[in-house]
């Protein structure tokens, strides 16, 4: 079933089944006071980004692409004890950049100049996977395993005027590597964490959220642990606050971040008023894109550290620890 449906409305909420299709160009697309949206219009409004992450031992990966309607971005990062190496391409419109917006699916971009640069996405009933190369010294491939990993869907208005559709997958084993400047770093199922975040819809002109994820285990024969939690999108009738525990997705009530906005290298904290969740998190880096460029703006700063604290399952009463799970929390205002 496709998500808009053939009055222009989509279905709404969290999903057990994922649509097949994300037909945004059948969307009854309105501005605040019930206008109807050109078709020129729609596709300028239309937001769409797929995430890849890996935490591993001793590394932390990040790749993405985004659409923005004007340009579309890819990035990717590698950060190791050795430093930070990022790389990212802004090209017009959708140039270099295909998707077929299916839940189960693929994207892919090419650089139209640069040659061995490319990236490939593919979502399957088993897996997700991403398959990149930045040239010859920066490629890999990650591949999570979602035979016994529950995914996380839900689709929530966006004011009057849109919607945001959020496919996420982190409970899973991941395999693979990451090679940089002649080293591989390979990916173990039985430790690293991952993620994966694919989202579309129209989203508000101008957008802010926080975000935070830990992913892996805390110690070897500990469960596979997977915390998403946000504030700032998904939160209108259906919220993405989940733990995956060994794959199972157990809710987590709606959370508040703390943090210093001109020093967002200092702690955090990440925790429910009911106790739930209660969270620090310490960045150990950051990759930063902060520009103004008037229709375009961008305030982004996606920082990668460590979990402490636990988190309490209201269902089950079980308590976990996150002593020592890497992860990622985010600061992002866009005007797109």
């Amino acid at each position: 079933m496709d998500l808009i449906n053939a009055k222009g409305v989509p279905t709404w909420g969290r999903m057990s089944d994922l649509p097949s299709h994300v037909n945004w160009q059948q969307y009854d697309a309105r501005n605040a006071m019930g206008a109807k949206r050109m078709a020129w219009q729609r596709r300028f409004l239309f937001k769409h980004f797929d995430f890849y992450g890996v935490l591993g031992q001793g590394f932390t990966f990040g790749c993405g692409m985004v659409r923005l309607g004007l340009l579309n971005s890819t990035f990717a990062y590698l950060h190791t004890a050795q430093g930070l190496h990022r790389i990212q391409f802004d090209l017009p419109l959708d140039v270099g950049f295909e998707s077929d917006y299916k839940p189960i699916g693929q994207s892919t971009w090419n650089h139209p100049f640069k040659k061995n640069h490319q990236v490939l996405a593919m979502r399957t009933e088993t897996s997700r996977s991403l398959n990149f190369r930045f040239g010859d010294s920066f490629h890999g491939q990650v591949s999570i395993d979602c035979r016994e990993s529950e995914t996380l869907a839900l689709n929530t208005p966006v004011a009057n005027t849109g919607f945001a559709y959020a496919q996420k997958s982190s409970g899973g084993a991941v395999t693979g590597h990451v090679h940089l400047n002649g080293v591989d770093y390979l990916i173990n199922p039985e430790k690293d964490g991952c993620y994966h975040d694919w989202t579309a819809g129209f989203l508000r002109r101008e957008t802010f959220w926080n975000w935070a994820c830990a992913s892996g285990r805390s110690a070897p024969g500990q469960p596979l642990l997977s915390l998403n939690v946000a504030r700032g999108v998904n939160e209108t009738s259906a919220h993405e606050n989940v733990l995956w525990v060994n794959g199972q997705l157990n809710n987590l009530p709606l959370v508040l971040f703390e943090y210093e906005r001109d020093n967002v290298h200092a702690p955090w904290r990440v925790y429910s008023q009911c106790g739930a969740v209660d969270l620090q998190f310490t960045p150990k880096g950051s990759i930063d894109d902060h520009r103004n460029l008037w229709v375009l703006a961008s305030r982004f700063n996606q920082c990668f550290g460590e979990f402490r604290g636990t988190v309490t399952l209201k269902e089950t009463g079980a308590t976990y620890l996150l002593d020592g799970l890497m992860g990622w929390c985010e600061d992002h205002y866009a005007k797109w």
